[in-house]
């Protein structure tokens, strides 16, 4: 007596006789692809799916990188921010104070010589305070500089002039080689030296310029 088989193969890899079963035995997906030619013997085709009859990917899985390929990072990031979201936490801060969404700025302090050097920092309307460690403007590793409020530089908007002069530092400060013990008006390239730091002053604000001749702008 001849057993008649049939074959077949579910849309998740399992072989089953389909003569037998209307729906795979092992998962229940129903449809069938039949693993021989009509007429043949029992047995499998020669091609198997992917993985074997044990193997095979279902539809909603996704197969593994081939052997030897590099594994999908993601797309490229942009300079200046990491993985973890929000810019890069090991990257050099050498601006500090004014900003987007801030105060305009009008004006700079440059760097010239000190452990900053080649640092900028800039500069507000009102009072700007200088420190080591906190304040406005960080001159950062200069021990010789108190680590808030040795110093102020303040931008009169009213009357567009700059002043600098001392807070509540230990240490003098001197501009262009004069100790200076109260405020005095600074003008552009006037150099102010802070502990072991010397900074170069740069307006933006003064005759040709102010925030209050554009509309909405203040200083």
């Amino acid at each position: 007596m001849e057993i008649k088989t049939t074959m077949a193969t579910c849309p998740n890899g399992h072989h089953y006789d389909a003569a037998k079963h209307a729906a795979c035995p092992y998962c229940g997906a129903g449809g069938f692809i039949p693993t021989e030619a009509p007429g043949m013997g029992g047995g499998f085709s020669s091609t198997e799916p992917l993985g074997g009859a044990s193997g095979a990917f279902s539809p909603t899985e996704t197969p593994s990188a081939a052997p030897g390929a590099q594994p999908d990072f993601g797309a490229t990031m942009p300079p200046g921010s990491y993985r973890g979201g929000g810019p890069d936490p090991f990257s050099v801060e050498t601006t500090i104070g004014g900003g987007e969404g801030g105060e305009p700025v009008v004006g700079w302090l440059v760097c010239a010589e000190g452990p900053v050097r080649g640092a900028d920092f800039r500069i507000h309307a009102g009072y700007n305070y200088i420190g080591r460690e906190g304040g406005d403007i960080r001159l950062r590793g200069d021990s010789q500089i108190s680590r808030q409020n040795h110093a102020m530089i303040a931008y009169d908007s009213s009357e567009r002039t700059y002043f600098v002069g001392p807070a509540a530092g230990r240490n003098l400060i001197k501009v262009n080689g004069k100790t200076v013990l109260n405020a005095v008006e600074i003008h552009s390239f006037d150099t102010i030296s802070i502990g072991s730091t010397k900074l170069v002053f740069v307006a933006l604000c003064g005759e040709q310029f102010g925030w209050d001749s554009l509309e909405g702008g203040n200083g």
